[in-house]
């Protein structure tokens, strides 16, 4: 079969792999994004270039060790509790008691352990969007060439998001509750993969309903962006009042 042929008759089976890994890193895109908040506007897009660039090398490393990767459980469930500490360590900084002069006690991470941070985070996801790669094809260059648009896309996702989340302040905490949703997802996929593993382990933890998933993930966002609205609002109708009395 001639290449273009060849290329434009799995052309249906690399957009369905694109629209899979779509669907599967909407998570990973907020995760990614919240990551990179914390660095000046200039630094941020460095560490999505360069965390490209490594998601690259370990989905192509994930694809050629698709038979073992899933045997990594424990990269899921670190995964999970890293993420599970993000949205503890933000709410908890909020507290008043844990502000000094309006900032928080706790340092964040400076650009390149971010960049590692950000890396480590891509790589816990990609376990599951590996083995849904080789559900769907055994073809390589179409497994590849769906991960690889869909990692490109996934970026594009989080720069947006990141703007967002500047634009409207108030959605970061509907993003960290997200994130920790998103923590008890990954929690029992990593429970799950180690029951694969261990069939004789007495305690066997399913994977999350993919309804019960996206629908509380859907009355999050609805519910945060509805508060963050009326944050916003209220803001700006103070900041009205503010500039009416000086003016007076």
């Amino acid at each position: 079969m001639p290449i273009a042929d060849s290329f434009f008759h799995f052309v249906p089976t690399i957009g369905l792999l694109i629209l899979l890994e779509g669907l599967l890193s909407a998570d990973n895109a907020l995760v990614i994004a919240l990551l990179v908040k914390h660095l000046p506007a200039d630094q941020r897009q460095k560490a999505l270039l360069y965390g490209l660039g490594g998601a690259f090398v370990l989905r192509f490393a994930a694809i050629l060790l698709a038979t073992q990767i899933i045997k990594f459980w424990y990269l899921q469930l670190i995964g999970a509790l890293y993420l599970a500490y993000l949205p503890i360590k933000h709410f908890w900084l909020k507290r008043p008691g844990n502000q000094v002069h309006g900032k928080p006690k706790v340092k964040e991470l400076g650009f390149w352990p971010t960049v590692a941070v950000v890396e480590l985070t891509d790589l816990a996801f990609a376990i599951d969007s590996v083995l849904v790669a080789v559900s769907v094809t055994k073809v390589f260059w179409v497994i590849i060439t769906g991960a690889l648009i869909g990692v490109v896309l996934l970026r594009f996702a989080a720069v947006w998001l990141v703007k967002l989340l500047d634009r409207m302040p108030g959605l970061e905490h509907m993003a960290y509750v997200l994130v920790g949703w998103i923590a008890i997802k990954l929690f029992m996929l990593s429970g799950h993969t180690f029951g694969a593993n261990f069939p004789e382990f007495p305690v066997h933890i399913a994977e999350m309903n993919p309804v019960v998933f996206w629908l509380v993930t859907a009355s999050i966002i609805i519910g945060g962006t509805i508060l963050a609205r009326r944050q916003k609002a209220g803001i700006k109708s103070v900041e009205s009042e503010s500039l009416e009395e000086t003016e007076a």
